[in-house]
């Protein structure tokens, strides 16, 4: 009984320490967004082969950035201690493939550069549903004409 006396006291000290332990990190902490764009400033995230990434962000405070490619070598950067907003323009060196950009206090932002899976996805899915459609309507024009062919005879 005794013990359990003691130990409710201990715990809820110790509680307490790692809570204010907590939020005084959280305090200090940086939070930033981070994002890709074109020379214009549009946001992209997949990329063309020689086409230059600008990485954009604003933070409450420093950060350091840097690419990584997606074998885990660094890339780009890194960049240390960066003011708030900035930009920095990165052409990756490593030619096709997947890039991390990392930035203190924001989510990793992932950057697809010179993939086959930079094309005009508008055109390309028109393209694709109207063959889906026509496909189908095929299919179903066949079955409807075997039907009638089964009733006339």
């Amino acid at each position: 009984m005794e013990t359990r006396k003691v130990m409710l006291p201990i715990l809820v000290c110790a509680f307490a320490l790692m809570l204010s332990i907590n939020l005084a990190q959280a305090a200090t902490a940086t939070v930033a967004t981070v994002h890709t764009t074109d020379s214009s400033g549009t946001d992209k995230v997949e990329f063309g082969l020689g086409e230059t990434i600008y990485i954009r962000w604003t933070a409450d405070g420093t950060v350091n950035i840097k690419v990584e490619f997606e074998d885990g070598t660094i890339d780009g950067g890194p960049w240390l201690d960066q003011g708030s907003p900035g930009v920095i323009s990165y052409t990756p060196s490593k030619g096709t493939g997947y890039y991390a950009v990392y930035c203190t206090g924001a989510r990793v932002r992932l950057v697809a550069y010179g993939t086959i899976f930079v094309v005009p996805e508008v055109p390309l899915g028109t393209i694709m549903a109207m063959v889906a459609s026509l496909g189908a309507l095929g299919v179903f024009g066949t079955v409807k004409l075997k039907q009638a062919k089964v009733k006339r005879t």
